[in-house]
């Protein structure tokens, strides 16, 4: 595979990890808390303690999610390349 097909995979994978972990915030946020996550910012009915609570979660979650996925989409593409630089046995006679 080349470069620009790892890069677009890896960032794919990225990005879909980066909305899964938004929605897996938001609703622990919920579970936790009792009410929504806070994101307008000029909201002034949020706590700040609780927005800056929120904002440290997400960033580290986020933080996880991406270097986890990176590194699985990275792996992935390793195994993929290793499998097709293998050359193909069918049909040599074996010595």
């Amino acid at each position: 595979m080349n470069t620009l097909v790892n890069k677009l995979i890896t960032t794919g994978v990225t990005v879909v990890g980066g909305l899964v972990a938004t929605k897996v915030v938001e609703f622990g946020w919920k579970k936790v808390t009792g009410h929504d996550a806070p994101k307008d910012l000029e909201d002034t009915d949020n706590n700040m303690w609780e927005a800056i609570a929120f904002a440290t979660v997400a960033a580290g979650i986020a933080a996880l999610i991406r270097v986890t996925s990176q590194r699985g989409a990275h792996e992935a593409i390793e195994r993929m390349q290793a499998r097709s630089s293998k050359p193909n046995k069918a049909g040599r006679a074996e010595v």
